[in-house]
């Protein structure tokens, strides 16, 4: 028999549960165990994955349950948060143990010092040579954090991580804000790395280098070994064998059904004839009595047990019909979009963009139109976006968007935190009866609970349909989509879901993304790329 070598556990679930403060339970009872093996966590929008991260992580303690720790773990959430007034490395975490060096070479040290500095005598070049190995070759350790693009904020924490060199990594979509440059940076990096490694994340690239994937669903962890493609092979194997059978509970109760239905008339008509029988044969009252009080029983006993097994074949089909997933969402159902040929959908003149040194930029686009922008982090994609909305002046020259537009920006800041789905759309006029809104919201997995919850309280996919919500089903239908950085937070099955929507939208679209996958389903017709020089537009 080959022996089987066991990696031994950095952290142990058992029997964990997560309560909220209102009652609600999304993680229960869950039992896993975390190795050295790098592995993803997949499942839908709410489903608990961040959560699941923290948890690991240490950031959250269960409601129930233990968790056993035997390695240190760093944790890198999706959106880094800035201090006022922090800098480069205050945002490392390594602005103490910099100032202990500084004032050891000064000749000014501190009692604590040497406990400060530790053995990082040489903390100030290795973090001078990760951020130059990270593209971020211009900032420096003084550099204002909240000056930072969101994409050098993502670097500067992932740096920090590897960094504090722990035995166990935990990211939680780490490619989010990341260009094509971070993202080929971080896939080194994690390549070389040699600790243990937890991701969160809908990034089909990251999850193809890992070597196990960890799916969260309804029914609990479900661990899959292999990279994504290996883990969607798998998953297609089980939900075609799920969906068989599901067919064939659903074929049995039909026949089972019908049995019993013929059984039941069966024994009806023999109960009649019995009956009839004790009404007419030559015996006493009492024998009269004892034979029909025999037959309800019999009848009454055959009921019972067809009643037990009608409920026993409901249930088979409902555990069936459990195993089989639920379908992606639909995100978009829009009136009235199409944008014809040959309208003008946006135009630029010498335009220059606000709090950017880059050259004029000048472009005109003809309906439909879907354009891809494409640069580095800090070049002004979301910049732009934002002037095409509206939401910004140019410093100089001409932006007319002559159509109605909807911005869908990455931090989904035109949403009010304390105000529900509903009442976003509700004093947006929305055309949408309540009833109507309803059915379409639950199309999106927001069922009544959510879609009257503030917005706060949702997941970062739950929010990005909601949004998407409330842009599209106002008084008046976008015929252009400004779209930044739009499948940050969807969970897989809802970026395909986005995709094949976006594939049928009849309007116009300029969309920012770094998920090229994301870009090529969409189908293009231009290419806006930024380069030193300026922007320039091509045909795809």
């Amino acid at each position: 028999m080959a022996h089987v070598t066991r990696l031994p556990a950095l952290i142990s679930l058992q029997h964990v549960t997560f309560q909220f403060a209102n009652g609600g339970t999304l993680l229960d009872d869950l039992n896993l165990s975390i190795d050295h093996t790098p592995t993803g966590i997949v499942g839908r929008n709410g489903s608990g994955k961040s959560l699941l991260a923290q948890l690991i992580a240490g950031v959250l303690a269960p409601s129930s349950g233990a968790i056993t720790r035997s390695a240190s773990v760093a944790f890198v959430p999706q959106n880094v948060v800035v201090t006022p007034g922090a800098s480069v490395a205050d945002l490392t975490g390594s602005a103490p143990a910099l100032e202990a060096l500084q004032r050891m070479a000064a000749g000014a040290a501190r009692v604590d010092d040497l406990e400060l500095i530790d053995d990082r005598w040489d903390l100030a070049e290795r973090l001078r040579t990760a951020l130059d190995e990270a593209g971020l070759a211009s900032l420096t350790l003084e550099s204002p954090a909240d000056q930072l693009s969101g994409g050098q904020l993502a670097r500067v924490a992932l740096i920090s991580a590897f960094l504090t060199t722990p035995e166990l990594l935990v990211l939680d979509e780490p490619t989010n804000h990341l260009d094509s440059s971070g993202r080929a940076w971080l896939l080194q990096a994690l390549g070389q790395w040699r600790g243990g490694l937890v991701v969160v994340s809908h990034d089909r690239a990251l999850l193809n280098t890992l070597a196990r994937i960890i799916e969260l669903s309804p029914l609990g962890p479900k661990v899959y070994g292999g990279n994504y493609e290996a883990y969607r092979r798998q998953r297609d194997i089980e939900q075609h064998a799920a969906i068989a059978a599901l067919d064939h509970s659903r074929l049995e109760r039909t026949r089972e059904r019908r049995r019993l239905q013929k059984d039941h008339d069966t024994l009806q008509r023999k109960a009649a004839r019995a009956h009839k029988h004790a009404q007419s044969a030559n015996v006493d009252r009492f024998t009269q009595a004892r034979w029909k009080s025999t037959a309800r029983e019999v009848v009454s006993s055959v009921r019972s047990d067809q009643h037990a097994r009608k409920q026993q074949l409901d249930h088979q089909v409902r555990q069936a019909h459990e195993r089989v997933a639920q379908q992606p969402p639909t995100l978009l159902a829009l009136p009235d979009s199409a944008v014809p040929k040959g309208r003008l959908v946006l135009k630029l003149v010498d335009v220059c963009l606000p709090s950017l040194d880059t050259p004029a930029l000048t472009l005109s686009l003809m309906g439909p139109a879907r354009v891809a922008v494409q640069g580095p982090n800090g070049c002004g994609k979301s910049t732009l976006l934002k002037v095409l909305a509206g939401q910004w002046q140019p410093v100089s020259g001409e932006c007319r968007v002559p159509l109605p537009a909807a911005c869908i920006d990455q931090h989904l800041g035109f949403l009010d935190e304390q105000r529900s789905v509903i009442e976003h759309l509700n004093l947006l006029d929305t055309p949408l009866v309540e009833g109507e809104l309803r059915t379409r919201l639950a199309l999106l997995q927001l069922d009544a609970v959510r879609v009257t919850q503030p917005v706060a309280q949702l997941s970062g996919g739950e929010r990005l349909k909601a949004a998407m919500a409330i842009a599209m089903w106002r008084d008046v239908p976008a015929q252009l989509l400004l779209l930044d950085e739009p499948t940050n937070h969807l969970d897989l099955a809802s970026v395909i879901a986005f995709e094949q929507a976006l594939q049928g939208f009849a309007g116009a679209m300029v969309v920012v993304s770094h998920d090229q996958a994301f870009i090529q389903a969409i189908g293009p017709t231009h290419h806006l790329s930024w380069t030193p020089s300026g922007w320039r537009l091509q045909t795809a």
